[in-house]
């Protein structure tokens, strides 16, 4: 009677190595795929903050008046209704006692019109009462306000029936979110 030899179990040398070699192949082809798009997926969480931002800041130049010879209160004359006119575009930008060198902010609380925005300091972001937005640490907006009463963009304009306002958000991944919106004088 013939003895059977007891089959050998396990893996050969040959047999793990090619395991390693393929599983290191699948690895790489999976970290290949999936690295890019972790660093996708942040994207949109850095729009929405930028676009909240650029929101919120043209919400709050929009509620402010056109200019500074424009009335605030009854009878509501427009600045080129009145014998000082409206600020020469060469003027625009913050007056006399809106800024506020001791608050990391500015004096952006202090802001009355649309042109104050100008000289507002890009960091920290701040909300409108000056207060530092601590989630938009690594944010930064600039704010650019010009008279253009053709609404082209393509001239300077020097009328004062509308000013164009720009605002650019700087993320952190290096994007620029850029805004426009005008202000009528009424």
């Amino acid at each position: 009677m013939a003895v059977k030899r007891p089959r050998a179990n396990g893996f050969t040398l040959v047999e793990l190595i090619l395991g390693i070699v393929i599983f290191a192949i699948a690895m790489v082809i999976v970290f290949t795929l999936i690295a890019p798009q972790a660093r996708q997926s942040a994207e949109p969480l850095v729009q929405v903050k930028a676009a909240k931002l650029g929101q919120s800041l043209m919400n709050e130049i929009l509620g402010k008046a056109y200019d500074e010879n424009s009335d605030r209160s009854p009878p509501f004359q427009r600045c080129d209704e009145k014998p000082v006119g409206c600020t020469l575009a060469a003027n625009l930008g913050e007056d006399t006692g809106e800024s506020d060198s001791g608050n990391v902010c500015g004096g952006r609380v202090n802001y009355d019109d649309v042109d104050d925005y100008i000289d507002m300091p890009q960091q920290p972001v701040c909300d409108a009462q000056g207060s530092p937005l601590l989630d938009y640490g690594q944010y930064r907006a600039n704010v650019s306000v010009v008279y253009d009463q053709d609404y082209t963009q393509s001239t300077s304009d020097t009328g004062d029936s509308a000013k164009r306002v720009d605002i650019s958000v700087f993320a952190p991944n290096g994007e620029v979110y850029r805004f426009q919106i005008y202000r009528g004088n009424y």
